[in-house]
C-alpha cells in the first residue's frame, strides 16, 4: 500500500492538532484553575476555558466523563483563580440545551479555531456551569 505524501503531510498535521491544542491554549493565557472538593474533602485542580457572558463567569465541562463534576455535584463550592486571583463561586450545572449553545458559541467566539479542534475529537457532550460570587 502506498501513501502519498499529501496524505501523510494531513495525517501528521492532523496528529499535531489533536495531540497539540492544549499546549496553543496554555499559550494564549485564558486558562483558568478550578479548585473543586467532593465529599471526601480532598482537594482537585483542574485546568478549565472560561467566559464572561450575560453578566456571569462561565467554564464548561467538554464531556460528562470529568473527574471534577463529580466534587461539584457533591459540594458546588469552588475556587477559580484567573490571573493570579482566586475566587469562591457556587457551581451551578446548566444543562439545558439553550444554555449549551449560547455558552458553546461563547467559547467558539472566544477560543476561535483551538474549540474548533478540540470538537474535532468526538467525544465532545458539553455542560455549561455557571459560577456564582459567594
Amino acid at each position: 500500500m502506498k501513501i502519498e505524501r499529501r496524505t501523510l503531510l494531513l495525517i501528521l498535521l492532523g496528529a499535531c492538532a489533536y495531540w497539540g491544542w492544549p499546549g496553543l491554549i496554555q499559550a494564549t493565557g485564558e486558562v483558568a484553575v478550578l479548585r473543586t472538593a467532593g465529599t471526601s474533602h480532598i482537594e482537585h485542580y483542574a485546568s478549565v476555558w472560561y467566559v464572561r457572558a450575560n453578566h456571569a463567569l462561565w467554564i464548561r465541562a467538554e464531556n460528562r466523563e470529568r473527574h471534577w463534576l463529580d466534587d461539584i455535584r457533591v459540594n458546588p463550592r469552588v475556587e477559580l483563580a484567573i490571573d493570579g486571583q482566586t475566587r469562591a463561586y457556587e457551581a451551578n450545572p446548566m444543562d439545558m440545551a439553550n444554555y449549551r449553545a449560547y455558552i458553546d458559541a461563547e467559547f467558539r467566539t472566544k477560543y476561535g479555531v483551538v474549540d474548533w479542534l478540540r470538537s474535532l475529537r468526538g467525544d465532545r457532550d458539553t455542560l455549561p456551569i455557571r459560577l456564582k460570587p459567594l
